[in-house]
């Protein structure tokens, strides 16, 4: 039966002195070898070239009071921006469309802006809206009191009669209706 000789203290002591031997001239090498890089931004031409420095930031906001009730505009109040509102709207020329809006609501009147100093801001409400016109290239009043809207295009003819008793008709052709047909037949229901 073999034992297995027992290692000599020496030879682990030899085999660490080596390991460590390798590690601190690879330590000492790579710092010799190093060369650090320089910060320093060189642009031809130019003797000196500033640093950027950190960024800073910096948190803002504007607090704007609203209100429909002020007593620094006493003719105001939210029954006067409604008011204001349905007559924005009423006065639009037929064929505008309200687009949707990203910000706030359409053709509305908010709040009057008001601020302690009076400044920028002070005193003001105002709607606003993105609209869209349709093509109306003539507009035609009839004998009988029937308005009717003709967009003639290249591809596309459309014409549209506002009847005095409110109702309204509608008809579009590509091209397979000249535009006496057209009128006839959106007038003719009414009577026209």
């Amino acid at each position: 039966m073999n034992t297995p000789h027992p290692r000599s203290s020496k030879s682990s002591w030899s085999t660490a002195a080596v390991i460590v031997a390798i590690v601190a001239v690879g330590v000492v090498a790579a710092g010799l070898l190093h060369t650090p890089q320089s910060d320093a931004i060189t642009i031809p031409g130019c003797d000196e070239v500033a640093q950027p420095e950190d960024l800073q930031r910096i948190n803002f906001a504007f607090v704007v009071n609203e209100t429909y009730d002020s007593p620094d505009y006493p003719w105001f109040s939210e029954t006067k921006a409604a008011a204001m509102s349905d007559a924005l709207a009423g006065a639009l020329p037929r064929g505008a469309t309200v687009k949707a809006e990203s910000i706030g609501p359409s053709l509305l009147f908010g709040p009057i802006s008001t601020s302690p100093d009076g400044g920028i801001g002070g005193g003001d409400t105002s709607a606003s809206a993105v609209l869209s016109m349709s093509n109306v290239d003539e507009r035609r009043t009839l004998a009988d009191g029937i308005v009717v809207d003709i967009s003639d295009g290249e591809t596309n003819r459309r014409v549209e009669a506002y009847v005095p008793d409110g109702s309204r008709i509608d008809a579009s052709s590509h091209g397979a209706l000249t535009l006496d047909e057209m009128i006839d037949i959106v007038t003719t229901p009414s009577g026209g």
